[in-house]
């Protein structure tokens, strides 16, 4: 299988908005969020602010890892937050770590220092997939989400490059 990781492209949003609307649910966000159209993802997510996994098999997109600054202030200019998706056929199948080695390389080349993510405390394979790929937890906000009659801890995890 040949997996390209490349900065997004227009033609890359119709699937980009598939693996959004397929890869989250009540186990693994707080809201869950649904896109109408490769338009209205273009409004929250520009041209060229994701990397995705490119592959030549498929003809598509088959994952996307999203960066950007925390906020706007200007002391957080060394900080990236990310966000990855994988569609569902593909994962388990190394398209998330290239798309988090791709995403640490580029880091580097911006003259970034820190990679940080949130999670939920349930989603423990995820946890264990940023564990793998040399992510560490930081904190934990105890109970932080009230969803499916149980709180839910939000897991603060980074990657000092």
């Amino acid at each position: 299988m040949t997996i390209s990781i490349r900065p997004s492209l227009w033609s890359d949003y119709p699937a980009l908005v598939a693996i959004e609307n397929q890869i989250w649910n009540e186990e693994n966000t707080p809201q869950v969020i649904t896109y109408s159209s490769a338009a209205a993802y273009k409004t929250h997510y520009p041209i060229g602010t994701h990397l995705v996994a490119f592959s030549e098999l498929e003809g598509k997109a088959v994952g996307f890892i999203g960066f950007h600054p925390p906020t706007h202030l200007e002391a957080h200019k060394k900080t990236w937050t990310i966000d990855i998706g994988v569609d569902p056929m593909m994962q388990r199948s190394g398209v998330g770590e290239k798309l988090m080695d791709a995403v640490k390389e580029e880091a580097k080349k911006q003259g970034i220092h820190k990679l940080s993510l949130r999670v939920l405390g349930t989603n423990q394979g995820a946890i264990r997939f940023y564990q793998k790929n040399g992510f560490v937890i930081e904190g934990t906000l105890k109970e932080e989400f009230w969803m499916n009659n149980q709180f839910i801890d939000d897991i603060l995890m980074s990657y000092i490059l």
